[in-house]
Formats: C-alpha cells, structure tokens, sequence
C-alpha cells in the first residue's frame, strides 16, 4: 500500500466502546472508593472534608524527602520488565483480534512487517472514536506497564512511544499511522497517570479480608497492568503502611444528571433532545500548594449521553505538570502553570479534540469563610487536533487533523469544593496538515450555574457554544454555529 493510502475504519485493533464502559463503570466507583473511610453508603455519599479547599494561609502537608519516600511508592527501576509488559500487552490484543475477534487486518506477517517498514508513517483514514478516545485510552496501558516498574511520568513516556510504534509497525497489516502515534502516547501518557494516581487512591494497604478485596478490585479495574502486576508480585495481600504520598493534600469529585438540548447548527428550537450524565473529579489544586512532580493536580470530566452513537460524548483532562509561584499574600495567590491536555467532543453536531499543553497564570482569591475566586488565562498549543469538515481529503474521514495554537480563559466562584459559577471561554486556531486544505477558527463558551438547594444536592444550568469558521483553498468558506442548553441535579 503506497503513502498517502488509508484504511478502512474498522481497522486499527481499538474497540472505541469498550474503554467508554470502562469509565462508566469504574471512575465513580473508584472516586467513591477513594474518598470512602468505610464499607457504608452514607460514608461513600457524604461529603467529605478533604473536599473542601483550605485557607490561604493553612500550612500544607509537608511533603517527603524523595529519598525518604516509601519504597513500594517509588520501586526499583526495571526496565526489562517494563519493556516486556508493553510487548505482552501488545500480543494479548494481536490475539484476541486475530482468533476471537476473527478481523482480517490482524494476519501479519513477515511480508506484512516488511511493507509497513518500507512503507512507513501515514495518515489514517479510521472513525474519530477509534483515534482520538480509543487509542490514548489503549496507551495508558503501556504507560502503566512502566510506571509500575519504578519509572517515573517523564520515564514512563518513552515506553508509551515504544509501545504505540510496536503496534503500528508489527500489529496490524496496514501501513503504520502518524496520528496514532501522536494520540497514543501523548494521550496514553496523560490517561496512565491519571488512572495510576487514583488506583493508588484506592488501595488501602493495612485493610484485610473483604475490605481488602474490593479495595485491590476497584484500584485493578482504573489500572489493570498495575492491577495484574500487584497480583503477581503478591502485593495484593502483603501489608504496610500505605504510602503517605498515595492521598492528594486535596481531592474531589461531584455529578450531574439531566436533560440536554442541542442543535446542529441550525436553533434550539429544532434541536435534539437527549439526557446526560457526567462525572467530574479534581485532584490536588493547581493554584496552590507545593509540587515536585507532574499531575500532582489535575481536572477531569467524561459525559454519557443518550441519541448519540458513542457512550461517551464529551471528556476533557488537564493534568498540571509544573507550577512556579509568582507572587503570595495572605489571602492572594499568582502562579505560573503549564498544563498537558487531552480534549474529547463526539456529538452528532461536531467533533473536536487532541493533544495540546497550556501556560499562563493563575490567580486566586479567598473570600470570607470557605468561598474562593479561581482565574486562570492560558495559551494553547495544539500539537494535534482533529476537527469535523465538510471537505476532508483523506477517504474514509470526516474531520481534518490540525495544528496551532489559541488560548482559554476560566473563572469561577466556589464555595468549598463546590464550582457555584463558571466562566470558560476559548479561541482557537488551526492549521489543517492532513485532510481538506486550510485552516479552522474555533470559538467556544461555557456558563454555569450549579445552585447549592439540600446538603450535597444542588440544581444548575448550563449554556454551551461552539462557532467553527472553515476556510478551504478550494471550497467556500463554511461557517457553523452549535448551540447546547442543559438543566441537571448535582451531587456533591
């Protein structure tokens, strides 16, 4: 198959559903695992009062000298073991696709290995699913597989990359794929080390018997080479003091359940009507506190929605990887952050998401009691993009991939962990580098209100747009406006 070719979209070896159920079922399970003293609903349930921000001036929690730190939370380095976890992880997918899965593209060969080597990195022509959910979410495999062999985020990358590239070079008989190997390992590698630090949220080391069980249960499901790993070494049932640096000095999480109306580029009035469940989490708070090491805070949100052809329709991580403080007073914070982003929209309106990182400022403001004021302005780079198009050049797409850059700007008020309003707007714009010739201008807003009515109840609205101006080389230019509206109850 000559450069430039694509494949078809059942191609690739991802099955985009299967990690979509994953999260559904395991990320509000593992958050309530995590925050839950004890085996009871109402502990699950109840807010807790790590949730709640601290005060300006509230010491934080002295952090371990690197060498002090626990071994079993800093292991030795093993990277023979590491490589060969890739590899097995790799050859348990080959294998279920090419006996159970019975798909044709996984009958490699010498012959197939040696084209893909001649042929080398192209553009795929697979679903938007498949390549921008699917694969980072397969990635986060590889990272695990390192990051549980005593490497750490920045190690852990270049296994992830390693992995990626031994799947689209002996993996499949098409010709291996550059965007691919993009969302894999910049996605695997913000997915791993997400899904590995609430793993370690939810295992308890000093707990026996059914405790126990659960506990290594919920933690394998968010992280399953972890999981398998723990099993083999024997560390499910070996007990220690569980690490100190396994708990964020800060976690949360909260829910909403509703009703969503969106239009395809037309009003809301002729919109689709279609009901949502969404799950969000904030771990460690990037706008203070000390950090030594990449995701010791991060964000992230997965939406379920009815009436679309994916379960998952919208998700979005944003993992801090440094933060320098840039000014402090007693009740003012300014810091300088740079962020790692992986950005998931898939609704029969449009399609938006990739691999870009963030920097800017961040500023923070305690009110009386409680009650804070977060902002934040930050530009973007965007390392690879994929957007819907009318024009895509590579057969079997319907969105460009791109690159460029933009900024987003937030604010929101909160009153303890709880986001009352919110402000998120963005500007972007994007260079297509495969697909229809030409370049996107993408404009996004978010309000909120999210209305505290009994205890962790509460009653909110939320208002969402999106404009994609498109200018094609040799196509009129297409300019789309998206309006979404949505009514929830809250669950704190």
């Amino acid at each position: 198959m000559e450069r430039g070719a694509h494949r078809p979209q059942q191609g690739g070896g991802r099955c985009p559903w299967a990690p979509c159920v994953l999260l559904l079922l395991t990320l509000p399970w593992g958050a309530a695992l995590a925050q839950a003293p004890a085996w009871s609903l109402p502990a699950a349930l109840a807010p807790l009062a790590q949730d709640a921000p601290l005060p300006a001036d509230a010491p934080q929690r002295e952090e371990e000298p690197e060498e002090e730190l626990d071994e079993d939370t800093h292991p030795r380095h093993h990277p023979w073991r590491a490589l060969a976890e890739v590899t097995a992880v790799n050859l348990a997918l080959w294998t279920y696709d090419r006996t159970i899965g019975g798909k044709v593209w996984a009958r490699v060969d010498l012959h197939t290995w040696k084209n893909n080597l001649r042929t080398g990195f192209v553009w795929d022509g697979d679903g938007f699913s498949e390549n921008q959910f699917a694969h980072p979410y397969n990635g986060s495999f590889y990272y695990a597989a390192a990051r549980d062999n005593g490497f750490s985020y920045a190690a852990s990358v270049p296994f992830t990359l390693l992995g990626s590239l031994q799947w689209e070079l002996f993996g499949e008989v098409f010709p291996p794929s550059i965007n691919d190997l993009i969302n894999t390992t910049l996605g695997g590698s913000a997915m791993g080390e997400a899904f590995y630090r609430l793993s370690s949220m939810v295992l308890d080391t000093e707990a026996t018997g059914r405790k126990r069980f659960f506990h290594e249960l919920g933690a394998g499901a968010l992280s399953p080479v972890r999981g398998v790993n723990r099993l083999l070494r024997g560390d499910v049932s070996r007990h220690h003091p569980t690490p100190r640096d396994w708990t964020p000095t800060y976690f949360a999480s909260w829910g909403t359940l509703g009703y969503l109306r969106l239009d395809d580029g037309g009003s809301l009035a002729g919109g689709k009507n279609q009901y949502f469940a969404e799950f969000s989490l904030r771990y460690g708070d990037a706008f203070r506190g000390a950090y030594r090491r990449p995701f010791d805070a991060f964000e992230a949100r997965a939406q379920f929605t009815t009436q679309e052809h994916n379960l998952v329709s919208y998700a979005r991580l944003q993992g801090l990887l440094t933060a320098t403080s840039l000014a402090q007073g007693e009740r003012d914070g300014l810091r300088l952050g740079l962020f790692q982003q992986l950005s998931y929209v898939d609704t029969f309106a449009y399609e938006l998401g990739g691999q870009s990182v963030a920097v800017g400022p961040l500023y923070l403001h305690q009110l009386p009691g409680d009650s804070t004021l977060r902002s934040a302005l930050l530009l973007d780079g965007l390392i690879l993009i994929g957007i819907s198009s009318e024009h895509s050049g590579t057969e079997g797409r319907n969105y460009d991939y791109c690159s460029g850059g933009g900024f987003q700007f937030q604010v929101a008020y909160a009153r303890g962990a709880w986001d009352i309003v919110s402000l998120e707007l963005g500007l972007s714009h994007l260079i297509v580098v495969d697909g229809s010739s030409g370049s996107h201008q993408v404009r996004t807003a978010q309000f909120q209100l999210d209305l505290p009515i009994h205890r962790w109840l509460g009653l909110g609205v939320e208002a969402n747009y999106f404009q994609r101006h498109s200018r094609f080389s040799a196509f009129p230019d297409v300019t789309k406006d998206t309006y979404q509206l949505r009514f929830f109850m809250s669950v704190h």
